[in-house]
């Protein structure tokens, strides 16, 4: 596919992804105002006039197609108004979240790649053995573990059985430190039960991938060269076997992030982190249209800049894909 297609088709999906971004929110039963009045079962009262104050103090009134006007105008001048849960703009409370989840997701990123990928390593160098069957058995086991079943069993043994770690939050209130590291140690102690958690979700389909495909090039032609021309054991599977595994491997880290970000918003409404997945989880709840529409907008900004980065990686990664990029195959 060459440059110019690709252009094309990624901002097909995104103008695709951003008018669907706009319907979604208003398929959910009920609406904003349903929540801020709690409800049927609400013991607020609210008169009808008073409803039609509010929908006309939010511009629901409207019709949906001078909403969808006013979402286009606002996605154009960088304006999505303000969120109805928390009164300020949509982009203040998105970046004041942001950060935490960034924190956690890369954290746990850079954990469940370094883990997964040395594991299947270290897993293909063995099979077949011990090692490789019960490494391949706890991952097999890890991986049929739902990520919100891994916090939950974390934060009952850890933060209620043992009392070692905190129940929930993201840094301890009122808590006023008077030296800079007492702050990160709180932060962290915050921090590692939602990161090992993401980390455990996303490490059994790394080491899975690496291994299978260390194996499948362990077996190959070049390989078996190499080897017969003396080159050590760890020369080969550093130097041919993971640079010919690694395209795979590049799809599956780019997906993986994706789905961490997506990961996030069971693990940080598990465990009360004030993250982007949180707040997703909350606006979903109030039927929070602007907010949803910001926070959906971040996830395929996200998402799309992830694969069109795989894209520019795989000619400099495999060679065999250059010529077909220039001449427009594929």
């Amino acid at each position: 596919m060459t440059a110019a297609k690709q252009v094309i088709t990624y901002l097909n999906v995104f103008l695709f992804v951003v008018l669907l971004n706009f319907w979604l929110p208003r398929l959910l039963p009920g609406g904003p105002v349903d929540f801020l009045t709690g409800g049927e079962d609400s013991a607020v009262f609210m008169s009808e006039a008073q409803k039609q104050a509010m929908l006309a103090y939010y511009q629901l009134n409207q019709p949906v197609w001078e909403q969808f006007k006013q979402y286009l105008l606002g996605l154009a001048t960088f304006d999505l108004g303000l969120s109805f849960t928390y009164k300020a703009p949509v982009f203040e409370v998105i970046f004041a979240r942001l950060p935490w989840t960034v924190l956690l997701v890369g954290i746990a990123t850079v954990l469940s790649i370094v883990l997964g990928l040395a594991a299947g390593l270290l897993s293909s160098w063995r099979h077949p053995g011990t090692t490789d069957r019960l490494l391949l058995l706890c991952m097999l086991i890890l991986s049929a573990i739902p990520e919100f079943l891994i916090g939950m069993l974390l934060l009952l043994g850890f933060a209620v059985g043992w009392e070692v770690l905190p129940l929930s939050g993201a840094r301890t209130p009122f808590f006023q430190p008077e030296l800079w590291w007492e702050r990160v140690w709180d932060l962290t102690k915050h921090a590692l039960l939602p990161v090992a958690t993401l980390t455990a979700g996303g490490l059994a389909g790394m080491y899975l991938l690496m291994r299978n495909e260390a194996i499948r090039v362990k077996g190959e032609p070049f390989v078996e060269f190499a080897s017969a021309k003396g080159i050590t054991g760890r020369a080969v599977l550093l130097r041919h076997v993971v640079r010919n595994a690694a395209l795979p491997l590049v799809t599956m880290i780019v997906n993986r992030i994706g789905g961490l970000v997506a990961g996030a918003v069971l693990v940080e409404t598990v465990f009360s982190y004030p993250g982007i997945g949180k707040l997703l989880q909350e606006a979903i709840l109030a039927r929070d249209y602007p907010l949803l529409h910001g926070l959906f907008l971040l996830i395929t900004i996200v998402v799309l800049s992830l694969n069109l980065l795989a894209d520019l990686l795989y000619p400099l990664l495999d060679p065999r894909i250059r010529p077909a990029k220039r001449g427009g195959q594929g």
